[in-house]
C-alpha cells in the first residue's frame, strides 16, 4: 500500500476561503447531476437494447449485423460509445472500439447505417448523455465548455482526488490575494490556458479526447503556490505499508514533484492516455508564471515560514 496525499497548508488560515469552497460545492453539485444522468442512461439503454434483442430472437445470427441486433451487451456498449464520443462518426467508433476490423468497408458502412437508424430513434425517446453538454472538445474550442468541463468529472475517484488537491493548495492562494475577483480571474485564466493548450496539442497531432476535470486548475494552484510561497509547507498524508504519518513538505518540492513527473511523462509518452497531461503541465507552468509576474507583490504579505 502506498499513498502520498497533500491535504492542506501547515499554517492556520486567518480567513475563510469562500471562493475555494464555492468551487468545490459547484463541482459536487455538477457531479451529482452527472451521476444521476449516468444511472438513468444505463437503465434507458438497457431497456432500449432489450427491445431490439427481443425483436431479433427469431433470426439466425451469423455475422456482425446479426450480432449487433441480438447482443444486448454489445448494443449497450455501442450506445455508450456513441454518447461519449459525439466528435466521432459512427464508422470511426466502430473501427476504434469494436471488433469488426476483419469486415470490408461495405460491411462496416452497412452496420453503421443500421446503428445510425436505431441511434436516431434512441435520441428521440430516451435519456441523453449529460457530459456531452459539459465536456471540452479540443477540436472545437468553446469558452463555455472550457468552464463547464473544468467543474465536471468522470467518476468518483476523479472528483475526490482533484478536490483534495484543490483544497490543499487553493485556500492559501485565495486568502493571500484578498480579492475574490482576482482569485476567480486566476481560475478562469488557468481554465482557458489549459484548454487552448490542449487544442493546440491536438492540432499538432496529439490524440483528441473530450476533456473533463479540475486538474488543470489544480496544477495551476500548485505552480502559483510554489511561486508565491515556495518555502511554506503543505501537510502530506503518507502511507507506505505499515508506515502512516502526516509530514510537512515545502511547496516548491511538491511542485517540482508533480509538475516535473507530469512533464517527463508528457515528453516521454509514458503517461496514462486517459490523463490530460497537456492540461496538467501547462496549468502548472501557467500558475507559476502568473505568480512571478502578476502577483509578486503578494509575497510581502506572506506569514513567516513555519
Amino acid at each position: 500500500m502506498f499513498l502520498f496525499l497533500p491535504h492542506g497548508a501547515s499554517f492556520r488560515l486567518k480567513q475563510v476561503p469562500y471562493i475555494t469552497y464555492l468551487v468545490i460545492l459547484i463541482c459536487i453539485v455538477v457531479f451529482y447531476f452527472q451521476y444521476q444522468n449516468k444511472q438513468k442512461l444505463a437503465v434507458d439503454s438497457a431497456i432500449f437494447c432489450q427491445t431490439i434483442a427481443e425483436h431479433s430472437r427469431s433470426q439466425t445470427h451469423t455475422d456482425a449485423m446479426d450480432k449487433m441486433r441480438s447482443d444486448k451487451f454489445l448494443c449497450e456498449l455501442m450506445l455508450k460509445r456513441l454518447e461519449q464520443r459525439p466528435d466521432l462518426s459512427v464508422v470511426d467508433i466502430i473501427r476504434k472500439y469494436f471488433w469488426f476490423n476483419d469486415h470490408s468497408d461495405q460491411q462496416i458502412n452497412t452496420i453503421a447505417e443500421y446503428v445510425e437508424k436505431h441511434y436516431s430513434e434512441y435520441k428521440k425517446n430516451y435519456t441523453r448523455y449529460l457530459n456531452n453538454d459539459l465536456m471540452y472538445f479540443p477540436d472545437s474550442p468553446d469558452l463555455l465548455k472550457m468552464v463547464t468541463s473544468t467543474v465536471s468529472h468522470g467518476d468518483i475517484w476523479h472528483i475526490v482526488g482533484n478536490l483534495i488537491f484543490f483544497l490543499a493548495f487553493a485556500p492559501a492562494i485565495e486568502i493571500l490575494m484578498a480579492r475574490a475577483w482576482q482569485f476567480l480571474a486566476v481560475i478562469l485564466v488557468l481554465t482557458i490556458t489549459t484548454s487552448l493548450a490542449y487544442t493546440v496539442s491536438v492540432y499538432m497531432g496529439a490524440q483528441s479526447l473530450p476533456g473533463l476535470g479540475l486538474s488543470g486548475v489544480v496544477m495551476g494552484m500548485i505552480g502559483l503556490y510554489a511561486a508565491l510561497m515556495p518555502f511554506q509547507k503543505i501537510r502530506v498524508f503518507v502511507w507506505v505499508l505499515f508506515y502512516i504519518k502526516n509530514i510537512s513538505i515545502p511547496a516548491w518540492i511538491l511542485a517540482l514533484w508533480y509538475i516535473g513527473f507530469d512533464t517527463a511523462d508528457l515528453l516521454l509518452g509514458t503517461g496514462n492516455p486517459a490523463i490530460n497531461l497537456v492540461a496538467h503541465v501547462t496549468g502548472g507552468i501557467a500558475g507559476y508564471l502568473l505568480g512571478i509576474t502578476f502577483f509578486r507583490k503578494y509575497k510581502a504579505n506572506i506569514i513567516p515560514r513555519v
